[in-house]
């Protein structure tokens, strides 16, 4: 008697939310004690996505670099005297676009909070957040 084993296999599609990212904050460009800060998001060594604060122009940037079915979300947070600030975007247009948002003109030397993140239907993933300054 032979027995036969019959084998199915499936394959799922699965979109890469990133395995690491790489952040920093340096002094700024152009923008004495200003301080910029960015995330990189990387999947298999392959970049993904990034997000960045300026301090030179008080402005965010995004960048999309990989058809991955993900965004990028980045956004900024800061107070002056006690009003509470806060703005950022979205940047779900596609691989290889970018975007940018000017925040006005936050007084110099305030401590900005800053949030990159991945993202997925509206839903934020792999969020990195950290201090600049203006």
């Amino acid at each position: 008697m032979a027995t036969v084993l019959v084998g199915a296999t499936s394959t799922v599609a699965t979109v890469a939310y990133a395995d690491y990212n790489t952040y920093g904050c340096r002094a700024a460009y152009n923008d004495a004690g200003g301080r910029d800060c960015w995330t990189m998001f990387w999947d298999e060594g392959v970049v993904l996505g990034d997000g960045t604060f300026y301090a030179y122009g008080e402005r965010l940037t995004a960048y999309d670099t990989t058809a991955d079915g993900r965004g990028v979300y980045v956004g900024a947070t800061w107070w002056e005297g006690s009003t509470r600030h806060e703005n950022g975007f979205k940047l779900t247009t596609g691989a290889g676009t970018n975007g940018s948002l000017d925040l006005g003109n936050i007084p110099e030397g305030t401590s900005v909070t800053v949030t990159a993140c991945q993202t997925d239907n509206g839903t934020l993933y792999t969020c990195r957040t950290q201090t600049a300054i203006a």
